[in-house]
């Protein structure tokens, strides 16, 4: 089979990177005299038939914006049989000899289903939270930065008057946002599941806050509590004024970091290399500072 037709898109979340993988893939079938095609909304674009052939104008000051140009999206659609079988057919019907999928763990349960129905797919992990089995994915870098970037204005303003602050971070069910970011602003406040101890949080807080230090900062993950309340329950255990956090989108969006760009460039050559190479249905991500391929099945790590 000679390679001819190629397409990308982006799903699940935003991560910052995704346009500079767009890009070096892009780079990539140009040198090798491949048409690429944009599918616009993730695997709705694929029930609807949203494709766009990529060139330079289209491209042209995007590649180094957050989120993505050709947006994301979850589809509830995709796994239902009768959407499911149209995206095959628009795939087939547009010629398509491989897909590119950039996203995260959803993204790549669906790109093992269409794995299993014949589609030859190319995986590379975006997403901020980390949650797949490579040392870094897509994102995670720029988003790291983003908060521990936000933490610091926070704190600038707050230690004017030595309030507190509870800071809701993204993550899912990965703590390794959280963990990084901890480290970073030197805080083991941290709060990484529903079952916490609000005496021993209490304590730990009471013990290192003597009014001569920054004002404390317990963090968060996603689900794991109210940041509200708890606002509430420690000004009355620890007597000192705490103020909530939800950074939101803040984290996922901007400009990516050196590191996401250069790494979704590469992994986006990487990924056309593959394909010219007929080494199908993998997925490629920064492991052991290197770009390594491995099968989609060995990439979740929940």
């Amino acid at each position: 089979m000679k390679i001819k037709n190629i397409a990308i898109l982006t799903s699940g979340g935003d991560a910052p990177g995704m346009n500079s993988a767009i890009y070096g893939a892009f780079c990539e079938c140009q040198k090798n005299d491949l048409k690429i095609f944009g599918i616009f909304n993730g695997y709705d674009g694929l029930i609807d038939n949203n494709f766009i052939e990529l060139n330079y104008s289209f491209l042209s000051g995007r590649i180094n914006r957050g989120g993505s140009i050709l947006r994301c999206g979850r589809s509830k659609r995709f796994l239902k049989s009768n959407h499911f079988k149209l995206a095959i057919t628009n795939l087939k019907n547009n010629k398509i000899d491989a897909l590119i999928i950039i996203g995260g763990d959803g993204s790549l349960k669906g790109a093992m289903k269409l794995r299993d129905n014949g589609i030859n797919v190319i995986c590379l992990p975006g997403t901020i939270d980390n949650d797949l089995n490579f040392t870094y994915t897509i994102g995670f870098d720029t988003a790291t930065n983003n908060i521990v970037n936000s933490i610091d204005n926070i704190c600038d303003s707050l230690s004017a008057f030595n309030y507190g602050a509870i800071i809701k971070i993204m993550g899912n069910k990965c703590t390794d946002l959280i963990d990084t970011v901890g480290k970073a602003i030197n805080t083991d406040l941290l709060i990484k599941s529903n079952d916490f101890n609000i005496t021993n949080l209490a304590k730990s807080i009471k013990s290192n806050n003597d009014g001569n230090h920054l004002p404390p900062i317990v963090l968060v993950l996603e689900n794991s509590a109210n940041i509200e309340n708890l606002c509430e329950i420690l000004q009355e255990k620890c007597k000192i004024q705490f103020r909530p956090h939800i950074l939101g989108y803040i984290q996922r969006g901007g400009t990516p970091s050196a590191f996401d760009r250069r790494y979704g460039i590469s992994a986006g050559k990487l990924a056309i290399q593959s394909i010219l190479d007929k080494k199908f249905n993998c997925a490629i991500g920064f492991d052991n500072n290197s770009l390594v391929s491995k099968s989609i099945e060995n990439c979740f790590k929940f």
